[in-house]
C-alpha cells in the first residue's frame, strides 16, 4: 500500500512524508529523539548562519549532480537540531558548501573564530611563515 502511495511522488515528497512520520513518532514517544550527547556537538547551524545561508540554499549547494540534491533542507534542519545523525558524506558535503573543513564544523564556533578560520584559509604557502611571525608577535 505504501509503495503505491509513493509511486507517483517525487523524491522531495517522499522525504517530506518520511520526515513528518518520523517527527510524529518521536513526539508521540514511539521513537526516541537523539540528544547532543548521543550525536556529538557540532556547529553546523552556526556556520550556516555565519555564511548567511537559508536551509534551502544550503541544501541546493549540496547537489550530487545538477538538479539532484544530496539531502533536503528538512534533513539539514533535523541534523542541526540533533534530531537526526549525519553521515560522513553529509558532513563533507556540508563542509564544502559552507567553505570550511569538516573538522571546523565539529570544533570551531564561527561566532568566536570564524573570521580567523577564513583568513587562515587565504594564507598561501609563500606567506605562511610571515603570517606565523605576525601571529606570534600579536600573542606576545
Amino acid at each position: 500500500m505504501a509503495q503505491s502511495c509513493n509511486a507517483n511522488r517525487d523524491k522531495g515528497q517522499q522525504l517530506s512524508v518520511t520526515s513528518s512520520v518520523t517527527t510524529a513518532l518521536q513526539h508521540g514517544g514511539i521513537l526516541p529523539s537523539m540528544s547532543k550527547r548521543e550525536l556529538g556537538k557540532h556547529f553546523i547551524r552556526e556556520w550556516r548562519k555565519y555564511r548567511g545561508l537559508s536551509l534551502r540554499r544550503l541544501a541546493e549547494r549540496m547537489e550530487t549532480e545538477p538538479g539532484e540534491l544530496l539531502t533536503s533542507h528538512a534533513n539539514i534542519q533535523r541534523i542541526e537540531k540533533y534530531e537526526q545523525p549525519y553521515t560522513q558524506e553529509i558532513l563533507e558535503a556540508l563542509a564544502e558548501a559552507l567553505e570550511v573543513a569538516p573538522t571546523d564544523l565539529l570544533s570551531v564556533d564561527p561566532s568566536k573564530n570564524g573570521e580567523v578560520v577564513d583568513l587562515l584559509r587565504l594564507i598561501n604557502d609563500k606567506n605562511r611563515a610571515q603570517a606565523v611571525r605576525v601571529l606570534k608577535a600579536l600573542t606576545g
